[in-house]
């Protein structure tokens, strides 16, 4: 399986703005009309299509991570007229003609034809908070925001469980509606996923701290633990047990794929007590 995230030369948790730079930056430089390499300037356009699109990127992580699916074969447009705009409108030093055709192969004896037009009516970008406890499970909810046009538009929009911060969702149609006659532009709605409840993110893993005191960490205990989901788990803490240990809950973590029930997983941080003691305890402690 490819690497789409070597490919563009970002981490795993890049968020779709550090993406789309990235593959812009190939693009200017690599794009066939201007002398670049027509076979990376493919295979960044590969993966650039896979990882800006949230469910695309979320069957791909799913893959990578846990194999296949048995989704289908797995196949990407190669190159679609919305990124074409996006990207290569604007360079702007007239050294490549924006209004000729280009031909793109996709797949034996098949190619597309794309051509740049002017836009009609414009997407609408909203961006959506929600905390990653409320991601725990899939949402369903509804938006106001205010069209190019100044009237206020309402939309009901679900968000799948365990997306990730960053991501962009398009719902088609429920854009700009500016221009009559012509199609709606689409809703984007950027997500943004916040800490909550004293857990952390990163990946599709759950950090939390907890503090217990030196005979706990000596002796070894166990404590409960309320989960994002609202569960209450017992963990255990091995005897020795040094402070900043990360003890490991597996499958406690964010959901990565509903269908196989899969999650990421949890980590408990270890902070170790040490409470003040009178002289006599001290000397007990000393004698043993």
């Amino acid at each position: 399986m490819k690497d789409y995230y070597d490919i563009l030369g970002v981490s795993e948790d890049a968020t779709n703005e550090q993406v789309k730079r990235a593959f812009k930056e190939i693009a200017k430089k690599e794009h066939p009309d201007r002398g670049g390499d027509e076979a990376r300037f493919k295979e960044a356009n590969e993966a650039y299509d896979t990882l800006k699109n949230s469910q695309k990127r979320h069957d791909y992580d799913t893959m990578r991570k846990f194999g296949s699916t048995g989704t289908g074969g797995g196949q990407h447009p190669f190159f679609n007229e919305e990124i074409f705009g996006d990207f290569f409108s604007g360079f702007g030093n007239g050294d490549m003609d924006f209004n000729s055709r280009f031909n793109f192969t996709q797949g034996p004896g098949r190619a597309r034809t794309f051509r740049s037009s002017n836009r009609g009516n414009r997407n609408v970008q909203v961006r959506m908070a929600l905390s990653i406890k409320e991601v725990m499970t899939e949402n369903e909810k509804t938006i106001n925001y205010k069209l190019p046009s100044g009237r206020d538009e309402y939309a009901t929009v679900k968000i799948p469980a365990g997306v990730q911060h960053g991501v962009t969702f398009k719902f088609d149609g429920l854009g700009d509606d500016s221009i009559k006659n012509m199609p709606r532009g689409d809703l984007m709605v950027i997500m943004s996923v916040l800490d909550s409840d004293g857990y952390t993110r990163k990946g599709n893993d759950l950090y939390t701290d907890k503090t217990i005191d030196c005979f706990q960490a000596v002796r070894g205990s166990e404590f409960n633990l309320r989960t994002l989901d609202n569960n209450v788990i017992k963990v255990k803490v091995p005897s020795g047990t040094q402070h900043g240990t990360l003890l490991s809950v597996k499958g406690r973590g964010m959901p990565v794929h509903k269908t196989l029930n899969i999650r990421g997983n949890l980590y408990v941080k270890i902070h170790i007590l040490i409470p003040q003691l009178s002289a006599a305890d001290l000397k007990k402690i000393k004698d043993l």
